[in-house]
């Protein structure tokens, strides 16, 4: 399974190959600011240990629970952005705070209703 990148990963997109391999621009570059080879081949054996044990997890949580673990992640904070997006629209609509699910800190929804307006 290849190494999936995200936003975060967009450097490392450029200057390696899915499988953790320097792209020769990379290499090219180092070698022309001064590192030694073996410090350039230590770099990428670094990244394609990083994607091994990438792969490995996805694997194993693939075989555990049926889905991979980056997809499980991004399934979790799309399911938190939801949770805040319900609180938050509760609290713009002024709701009394005894109506709000319990989760939903007094503090914040003081304060929201008090910048609102709605105090």
């Amino acid at each position: 399974m290849a190494r999936l990148y995200d936003s975060w990963d967009f450097l490392d997109q450029m200057d390696y190959n899915p499988d953790g391999s320097m792209k020769p621009h990379k290499r090219e570059r180092l070698l022309a600011r001064g590192m030694s080879p073996s410090n350039i081949a230590y770099l990428e054996n670094q990244k394609m240990l990083e994607v091994k044990k990438y792969d490995e997890r996805e694997q194993q949580w693939l075989e555990k629970y049926g889905i991979p673990y980056s997809e499980w992640e991004a399934q979790g904070r799309q399911s938190l952005a939801e949770l805040e997006r319900r609180q938050n629209i509760a609290i713009r609509n002024g709701e009394e705070i005894s109506s709000l699910p319990l989760d939903i800190d007094p503090d914040d929804y003081y304060e929201q209703v008090r910048n609102a307006g709605l105090l």
